[in-house]
Order: structure tokens, then sequence, then C-alpha cells
């Protein structure tokens, strides 16, 4: 009896701290890449990033999950954040314009990566996207209507995942 009280117990724990952990994302996405936002709301990539290397102010990180009612940024977190901020401005496009140009409500949700974005504030840097594709509701995706995914990684990235640093 006791040791049935005590697994129930666990479950219930292990059930409770992994509840946090459901993340808005497309059923595709393999990747283990960290998110990269400039200048506090503009999504990038490494070669955005890669190419103001002089003019970085800062960079932080973010590696443990945040509160999901705390932090806009949340769904996005799955991998980790780049938080970086840059002396220049980068252009970018906001969701709003991405949705129009593909003839879609403008407040439609975007996914970056596979990820949902769930606050309209993000925009995305123009030189950080790859490709952008038009996704259909289907039964696999549980979409309720057409939605765009932006890839800002590279197609190995996607398939292989990032490389790994090593800091040692």
């Amino acid at each position: 009896m006791d040791r049935t009280l005590i697994t129930l117990v666990f479950l219930i724990i292990y059930a409770n701290c992994h509840s946090q952990d459901n993340y808005k994302k497309l059923p595709f996405v393999k990747s283990n890449c960290p998110m990269i936002i400039v200048n506090k709301d503009i999504i990038a990539n490494e070669s955005t990033v890669g190419a103001s290397k002089e003019s970085i102010e800062e960079i932080s990180i973010l590696k443990d999950k945040p509160n999901p009612k705390e932090h806009k940024f949340y769904n996005l977190t799955e991998h980790g954040i780049l938080f970086i901020s840059l002396k220049k401005r980068i252009p970018y496009k906001k969701q709003s314009q991405l949705n129009d140009l593909f003839g879609i409500a403008k407040n439609n949700g975007i996914y970056v990566n596979g990820y949902l974005i769930e606050s309209s504030d993000y925009k995305i840097a123009t030189k950080s996207i790859l490709e952008i594709e038009l996704i259909g509701p289907s039964s696999e995706n549980k979409l309720k209507r057409k939605a765009i995914n932006v890839w800002t990684l590279t197609k190995e990235e996607r398939t292989n995942g990032c490389p790994q640093q090593n800091s040692n």
C-alpha cells in the first residue's frame, strides 16, 4: 500500500512538473537551436548577428524555462534564448506584414522555426528569413486555419540541429 501511494505521488509530481512544458509548435520540429532575439523584440538568426559583431553591446542567455504567465517569449524558450543588444538598427518585418503578404488575416498567428510567436510585439529580421511556408490545417498539425512558418534556420540546422558549443 505504501509503495503504491509513493509511486502515485511521484507520478503526480512528475506530471505537474512537465505540464508547463507544453510548447505550441508544429509537429515536424526537430531542431535543438536556441532562439535569438535582438534588441528585445526582433527574432533573428546567427548569420544576421554575426554580420554585426562589432556592434554588439550586450549578450545574455536564458537557459531555464520562465513562467509562461509572466514572459511573452515563453513559447520560444524550449532550447533557450540568446538576447542580444546591438548598437545598430536591423531591418525587420512585422507579423501583420507577413500575413498580409500571404493574404491571411493580419492578426493570424505566425510560427518561427515551428514555434508559435504568442506576442504580436515580435518582429522578424528581414535578413534572417531563409524560407516561408504556408501551412494548411491538417489532423497532424491541428491548426484551425492556414498559418505561416518562417524559417530562420538552414535546412541542415532544421534536420541535424545546431552545433553545441562547449564552454570549457
